[in-house]
């Protein structure tokens, strides 16, 4: 046997260009196919609570005066009438990709991809999977007042 030498016809200034040209595009890719995985991550997410809770006099809301009547008592919060003294209060930021719903009376529609809610924030039509923030509500018949806990 002789010993033979093997030659490489690969200089080094194209070894290192091929071989980071492969990390770029493997980079790439595996970017592109994480992404989902990412989003989903993001789907998680739950919106923080805003602090103490706050009263607010149904005067000041006519439109809660009955079943079914609803009011944005904040920015981002709506309470829902649903009747007998019971309220819902829910706030309005979509659980998908976090922009604000928008309530037609029968129910929540993101504008941003399409999610749907119902009247209780629950989850009718995706791609959100999780359902709207809500927030406990306590009724006064004395002060004719709601408290949401939020």
């Amino acid at each position: 046997m002789e010993n033979e030498k093997k030659t490489c016809d690969t200089s080094r200034r194209d070894f290192l260009k091929k071989s980071f040209t492969g990390v770029i595009l493997g980079t790439m890719a595996a970017s592109c196919i994480n992404v989902d995985k990412l989003l989903a991550a993001a789907d998680t997410y739950e919106v923080a609570s805003g602090g103490a809770p706050k009263t607010f006099s149904l005067s000041d809301y006519p439109d809660l005066g009955s079943k079914g009547g609803y009011a944005m008592v904040t920015s981002k919060v709506i309470v829902i009438n649903k009747g007998n003294n019971k309220f819902t209060a829910l706030d309005m930021t979509c659980t998908h990709k976090k922009q604000q719903v928008e309530f037609d009376g029968t129910k929540f529609t993101c504008p941003g991809h399409g999610s749907e809610f119902d009247k209780s924030g629950k989850v009718t039509e995706g791609p959100a999977t999780k359902n709207l923030k809500s927030y406990k509500v306590d009724y006064s018949a004395d002060n004719n007042s709601i408290t949401v806990n939020m």
